[in-house]
């Protein structure tokens, strides 16, 4: 007996809890799914309104006065850093920035000094050797001229005394002595010539390498490199370290490399990037809002200062071209604005008075062609049907509409609507019907699918 009534209160309790269960279930699937014929989209009441017509940029900040610091120009393939100022440390005007390692410079000047010696002692030798020649040729000239005297005073002349012969042979020897003579002058002259010649050529040696001491002995004295002004050293700027290498000491670097920008920090800007297709309005002078990523919660204003010419692309490859704008800004923050923060802008670039404005979520798009979801009036000749709310939801038809100037977010209509008309925002499949409309009339029209 006490066994039955147990098995008779276990089930009465289970078909209560499954009673509970199922009133409660009902009513969550009523809140969670709401009926699909009640469902009624949101709607939006066009309304004329002025528009702030504003473009959205990326960006970072950067220093408005940036003073290069590059490799000096020393003759020399490549220099090596000896001791390096850290990236982002504060330096002051006359602080040491870079010093290069001067081993390579130093055996440069001691290769001219050795060359300078050299030609030196060339010179000396050759003039030596000048000399020496000069004396032989005079010594060889003195010899003739007192031959040619000699010759000149017992020279037979007398056809009684001697022969023909020996008068001939005497006028020889006489024209012989003063060819000599002749000859020696002119080698003095040509020696003279040939040695002023081998001189000057021993004289550009020597230059040469004095030039080449003094340019060595001024790179040595430019191997420190010294902070022009007060600033920050940022080895990670655009402008700064073109070839991206990381500086340290030890590292070579190339003449006219250069190797970081020394910035101001006191006096920033932001160097933003507009996508070509929002350049359109873009102008200088254009009030503009920048807010920082790390402080989204800080607005700071300024004016569009400089628009590149040209439309680039930002990232290597990639099709999508910006065009970059320089900003300037009305207060800076040094403790928030660093160099190389990545910021947002919106640029105001055009204020529009009394338009008709609605988001571009509530458009579709068919055939480059736009088109707003607009409410029809009811009336009262509806066909009857079994389900009563679909006779009480609001009815809509597609119209064409004329969009113009426009943000990421609205659009300025120029045609298509008219004041105090509704249009639906998110209307009852309204893209699956677009898309049933459109497969539709391809059917219809097979010239469509060519």
């Amino acid at each position: 007996m006490k066994i039955l009534k147990k098995i008779v209160s276990f089930t009465v309790l289970i078909l209560l809890l499954f009673a509970v269960g199922t009133v409660v279930f009902e009513q969550i699937k009523k809140f969670l799914i709401p009926a699909k014929a009640g469902f009624t989209p949101l709607t939006l009441q066009i309304k004329p309104q002025d528009f702030l017509l504003k473009i959205q940029a990326i960006g970072e900040l950067q220093s408005a006065e940036t003073i290069k610091i590059l490799v000096p120009n020393v003759p020399a393939e490549n220099l090596r850093i000896a001791t390096l100022v850290p990236d982002g440390h504060s330096v002051k005007k006359g602080d040491l920035l870079v010093e290069f390692d001067p081993t390579e410079l130093n055996l440069q000047f001691l290769e001219q000094k050795s060359n300078l010696e050299i030609a030196n002692h060339k010179i000396s030798k050759s003039e030596l050797a000048a000399e020496v020649d000069k004396s032989d040729i005079i010594k060889d000239k003195k010899v003739s001229q007192l031959e040619l005297e000699k010759i000149s005073q017992f020279q037979p002349k007398d056809e009684s005394i001697y022969t023909r012969r020996q008068i001939l042979e005497g006028e020889l020897n006489k024209d012989y002595t003063q060819q000599k003579i002749v000859f020696a002058d002119a080698r003095l002259e040509l020696k003279g010539k040939v040695y002023s010649l081998d001189e000057a050529i021993l004289v550009l040696e020597r230059q040469k390498a004095s030039t080449k001491i003094d340019q060595a002995e001024k790179a040595l004295s430019s191997l420190k490199l010294i902070s022009p002004s007060d600033g920050v050293v940022d080895q990670n700027s655009q402008s700064g370290n073109f070839w991206r290498m990381s500086l340290m000491p030890g590292t070579n670097v190339y003449v006219g490399m250069p190797l970081f920008d020394l910035i101001n920090p006191n006096k920033m800007e932001a160097k933003c990037y507009v996508l070509e297709k929002d350049a359109g309005s873009l102008k200088i002078d254009q009030t503009v809002t920048v807010t920082l990523d790390p402080f989204p919660d800080k607005e700071f204003t300024g004016k569009v200062k400089n628009i590149d010419k040209l439309a680039r692309p930002i990232d290597r490859g990639s099709p999508v071209k910006y065009f970059q704008t320089t900003i300037s800004l009305d207060n800076v923050d040094p403790e928030l604005m660093k160099s190389g923060i990545k910021l947002k802008a919106q640029i105001l670039a055009q204020e529009l008075k009394t338009v008709l404005v609605v988001p571009r979520s509530a458009l579709l798009e068919k055939d480059g062609k736009y088109f707003a979801y607009v409410q029809t009036p009811k009336t009262s000749n509806q066909p009857n049907s079994a389900n009563q709310d679909n006779q009480d939801s609001p009815q809509f038809e597609t119209k064409a509409v004329t969009l113009g100037q426009g943000d990421l977010i609205q659009v300025v209509v120029t045609e298509g609507l008219e004041i105090g008309q509704v249009i639906a925002l998110n209307p009852p499949n309204a893209k699956q019907n677009f898309s049933q409309q459109k497969k539709t009339e391809n059917l219809e029209n097979p010239e469509n699918k060519k």
